[in-house]
């Protein structure tokens, strides 16, 4: 569903666009409907590449996260990393 909102989301961007484009030269609405759809089709595709970027980067962030709480827990047992209760690693208020 979130895909579906994004491709939705840039296709009414892209229509948004061409009227804005059609209005600043003055031009009927209705005029070159190839090119509303080209406009729909081209940010559509656009919405889609921008929620597989947000997907990629939420993965890549979930992984960095995990490797900094495997060093903080490495660290922490060498006891080379001195951290308050609130900052622990295992904590239940770390995982709130």
């Amino acid at each position: 569903m979130p895909l579906l909102g994004h491709v939705v989301g840039g296709a009414i961007f892209g229509l948004a666009a061409r009227f804005w484009q059609l209005g600043i030269q003055r031009r009927p609405m209705t005029s070159n409907l190839y090119g509303h759809a080209a406009c729909v089709g081209v940010f559509g595709v656009a919405g889609a590449w921008w929620w597989n970027a947000t997907v990629y980067m939420q993965r890549v962030l979930e992984d960095k996260e995990g490797e900094l709480r495997a060093r903080r827990k490495m660290l922490q047992r060498r006891g080379e990393l001195m951290l308050t209760e609130s900052e622990a690693v295992d904590t239940p208020a770390a995982e709130a």
